[in-house]
């Protein structure tokens, strides 16, 4: 019975960490995604020039409320956090590629050393 419970637990724990790894970069990426397309909209409006300054304002700041506090940049910080996520996102595959692997073998060998 206590093989049993140590293999479930065991499977279990290696579900919740792909699970987590696999949430964590499609969370990851929808960010980015999101983001970049919000700073490109951002910046269709900024070049447009039929609007008057004001009217820029409001339509940039309805698509994307800046986060900068006076004196920054205007989404200076959104810009940072966009070039940050796209290195992220970028990198992301074979290091988690590889993180999935070794806890599938890492289960496996876990689960069967309870049994031999």
């Amino acid at each position: 019975m206590s093989e049993a419970i140590l293999t479930v637990i065991t499977i279990l724990g290696a579900v919740l960490t792909l699970g987590g790894l696999a949430f964590g970069a499609r969370r990851l990426r929808s960010e980015y995604k999101v983001l970049a397309r919000k700073l490109e909209e951002v910046t269709r409006i900024a070049g447009d020039s039929s609007l008057s300054g004001d009217e820029q304002n409001r339509q940039r700041h309805a698509v994307l409320p800046p986060s900068s506090t006076f004196g920054d940049v205007e989404y200076f910080r959104e810009w940072v956090r966009c070039s940050i996520l796209e290195q992220a996102v970028s990198n992301l595959g074979w290091p988690a590629a590889l993180t999935a692997l070794g806890v599938l073998l890492s289960t496996v060998a876990s689960a069967w050393g309870v049994w031999v």
